[in-house]
């Protein structure tokens, strides 16, 4: 089991509008409540236009985290979206593990913790899952 979270504070809210619409095509999005609802309730589902509208840098429920062997969660990239006009719920887009290089690259990305599963620093771990 691996999970392993990103620091995405460091981003602007254009820099987050940019990372989800460059690589939106290549995955989905799915929603959730932060606290548990009443079963059978579910958010609504946002255009992405929406979703950017109500992204903000600031949000402290942005987040990234890479996932390999999490129980109920497919192996990949998680990227979570705080929604200014819906504060009860996020949007989540979820992309392949083989992008996790290429995003770190681009935006910068250095881990926030040893993660679960990492016996060794993070090139190394990389290294290890390729």
């Amino acid at each position: 089991m691996i999970e392993q979270f990103y620091s995405i504070r460091h981003l602007s809210t254009e820099q987050l509008r940019e990372l989800f619409s460059s690589f939106r095509s290549q995955g989905w999005v799915d929603y959730d409540y932060y606290k548990l609802m009443i079963e059978g309730v579910t958010p609504p589902e946002l255009s992405d236009e929406e979703i950017m509208f109500n992204m903000d840098g600031a949000n402290p429920h942005n987040y990234f985290v890479f996932m390999q062997g999490m129980e109920d969660e497919k192996d990949g990239i998680m990227i979570g979206f705080g929604l200014t006009d819906y504060p009860l719920f996020g949007a989540f887009l979820h992309l392949d593990e083989g992008l996790l290089d290429e995003i770190m690259e681009k935006y910068g990305l250095k881990p926030t913790n040893t993660g679960v599963g990492f016996p060794f620093g993070d090139r190394e771990n990389k290294r290890l899952l390729n």
